[in-house]
């Protein structure tokens, strides 16, 4: 496999699918555009390495056989020398992609794509209109995916910046109050639910999780009981 690393060319299309581990074609050159995300593992490679030199990825136990020489490298801006008007280029283009890539199931994909797109957000001050919006949907999408990959300490940090940052985003009080019912941790994702039914009284899903929050809560009250009664007997 060869790839040309550049940032002026035009990227090659590439579809990413969920049973590619390179996710480039084998046996021909192929243009990259490094920062994308779009080949993960490929792009690992090429970051380590020199126009001409080759090397040989591996992706766990996995018994791969394949070799990427990087044929030539045009160097383009690194994040801290972009303007903001093309910082906030590629945090757009991050946020979208990550959207294409959870809906197509790749949740993982979905994670990297929005985890770029808050770092590019990172040096963007006054967090205000469009780019303070941007910002909590972005940590909200996160949440969504760290759930999905249970991860819910990450989808709990990230579903309570969401919801500090756009107080009314009803998506991300639901997922901050999922996050925490996983954790275990009852009164927050109560509390989490109860700001969601504030926003939008009676939705049903808020409903039904308070009433698993009150029927958990029931039987811890009974085990804690239990055991209180067994000490003084």
């Amino acid at each position: 496999m060869a790839v040309t690393a550049a940032t002026d060319l035009v990227p090659t299309p590439i579809l990413r699918r969920q049973d590619a581990v390179l996710q480039v074609p084998l046996g021909d050159w192929t243009t990259l555009r490094l920062g994308e995300g779009q080949c993960d593992i490929t792009e690992a490679c090429l970051e380590g390495m020199r126009a001409g030199e080759k090397c040989e990825p591996s992706y766990g136990d996995l018994p791969l056989v394949a070799t990427v020489e990087l044929q030539a490298f045009t160097p383009g801006k690194e994040s801290w020398e972009m303007t903001p008007t093309e910082r906030w280029e590629w945090v757009k283009l991050h946020k979208e992609r990550g959207g294409g890539r959870f809906r197509s199931g790749d949740i993982w994909g979905a994670t990297d794509s929005y985890s770029r797109a808050l770092k590019l957000l990172i040096p963007l001050c006054g967090l205000v209109g469009e780019l303070k919006i941007k910002k909590a949907e972005l940590h909200s999408n996160l949440s969504l995916c760290q759930l999905k990959l249970n991860q819910p300490q990450r989808a709990r940090d990230n579903a309570a910046k969401a919801t500090q940052l756009e107080p009314g985003a009803s998506k991300a009080w639901y997922r901050l109050g999922q996050a925490c019912q996983k954790l275990n941790e009852l009164d927050e994702a109560k509390e989490a639910f109860k700001k969601l039914l504030e926003i939008q009284p009676d939705l049903p899903a808020a409903v039904k999780a308070l009433k698993e929050i009150m029927s958990r809560e029931k039987e811890r009250n009974v085990q804690l009981g239990l055991r209180l009664s067994k000490m003084f007997s």
